[in-house]
């Protein structure tokens, strides 16, 4: 019999099979917190003995650990009603101006018709699909893992309204993830979000329930929120101004942040993770642009950064986002073969591009690459099981 903090471990070569019993769990961990998340997949069908192990908070936290040290690129997009997940290394070399990466097909996930929104957090991906049911089509929210191919449809959100709206959170104190949904009415031309529900694991069991929200508000459904420490912030308008709303996923209170004098949230291309903060990225026509830093969220205090980039025309950006040194990154609307990754360093003012290869071998986008949703982000494995 194996000790409690020991696992047996069995190698096995063309000649001999070493069979060795007392090998500590620690070790056991450090050494698998290094494997692709998509083998760690593998060894927990396959190595019964292992699978427990591979469960326990202290491998899965282990294997985040060094994960978020070594961010990747996450690109999730939507053609002939599929969802495609490819992830794609995200060079570290700030000063090449062009790196080539070789992208890894994940999965894929049945996305009926239209394009819908698609939220990331902590390695975690929560998009809408949309299957017709009796002749009509429902919008039901699904969580999966794009590294392990682990895919969960939740439970369909009972509402008067099917205009809904919704958010993916993580609460990284009580480690759960949570999903924020609210129905949109239209009552006299006064546009507010009416019934607010969260979904949550309870005793093994996902239900919605029902919150209270104080503010009459309603979120932007062109733009996605994003989830910093625990809030979600997304855009929304109240009383016909346009200001950030944000949700608490553990106390799951609301609150509205006002922009400051001089923005304009009409140019807002996305609200990013800048080194921990609420980011603002305002975009104008041409190549200029701002970042409005939230830097202290109690006393709604923003900070005013400017950049230029000569050869990017902001009209034709898709996706925005901001990595872990500090740079601001974006894809292009269009998908063109090469396709190229842009960071933008915001202390040396140069531009340098990442092509990912290797996507149009994977999936097959068809003669006229209709792509109906492109989402490109910063991305963590991880192998927490929902």
């Amino acid at each position: 019999m194996d000790g409690p903090g020991n696992s047996r471990l069995k190698i096995v070569s063309l000649d001999t099979e070493l069979s060795i019993e007392t090998i500590p769990n620690e070790l056991i961990i450090e050494i698998l917190s290094r494997v692709p998340a998509k083998s760690i997949a593998t060894c927990r069908r396959v190595l019964k003995e292992w699978k427990s192990l591979l469960l326990t908070p202290a491998f899965t936290d282990s294997f985040l650990t060094i994960s978020s040290a070594q961010p990747r690129i996450l690109l999730t997009f939507k053609c002939s009603g599929k969802w495609h997940f490819c992830t794609a290394p995200q060079p570290q070399h700030l000063d090449e101006e062009l790196s080539v990466v070789e992208a890894d097909y994940h999965m894929r996930l049945n996305g009926g018709s239209g394009p819908e929104s698609c939220l990331s957090v902590q390695g975690f991906t929560c998009l809408i699909d949309r299957p017709k049911i009796m002749g009509k089509y429902e919008r039901v929210p699904v969580i999966c893992n794009p590294s392990t191919g682990q895919h969960l449809t939740l439970p369909k959100v009972k509402a008067k309204n099917s205009d809904l709206r919704t958010f993916f959170g993580y609460d990284p104190i009580k480690k759960q993830f949570k999903v924020l949904c609210m129905t949109v009415t239209n009552y006299r031309k006064q546009v507010n979000s009416k019934e607010h529900q969260v979904l949550t694991k309870e005793k093994g069991r996902l239900s919605w329930r029902k919150i209270i929200c104080l503010f009459p508000h309603y979120p932007e459904r062109e733009r996605d929120g994003i989830c910093i420490n625990g809030i979600v912030y997304y855009i929304a308008r109240w009383d016909k101004t346009c200001l950030i709303a944000s949700f608490d996923v553990g106390s799951e209170e609301f609150r509205l942040i006002n922009m400051p004098e001089g923005s304009n949230l009409t140019y807002i291309s996305a609200l990013v993770n800048f080194k921990g903060k609420l980011c603002a990225v305002v975009v104008y026509s041409g190549s200029h642009g701002e970042l409005w830093v939230l830097d202290d969220t109690q006393k709604e205090k923003w900070s005013k950064h400017s950049f230029d980039s000569p050869n990017t025309d902001f009209e034709e950006v898709k996706s925005t986002w901001a990595t872990d040194t500090g740079e601001i990154a974006w894809v292009l609307s269009r998908w063109k073969n090469p396709f190229h990754v842009f960071f933008y360093n915001l202390d040396s003012k140069s531009v340098r591009r990442v092509e990912i290869k290797g996507i149009d071998d994977k999936v097959l986008l068809g003669k006229d690459r209709v792509i109906q949703h492109l989402s490109v982000t910063s991305y963590v494995e991880n192998v927490m099981i929902l």
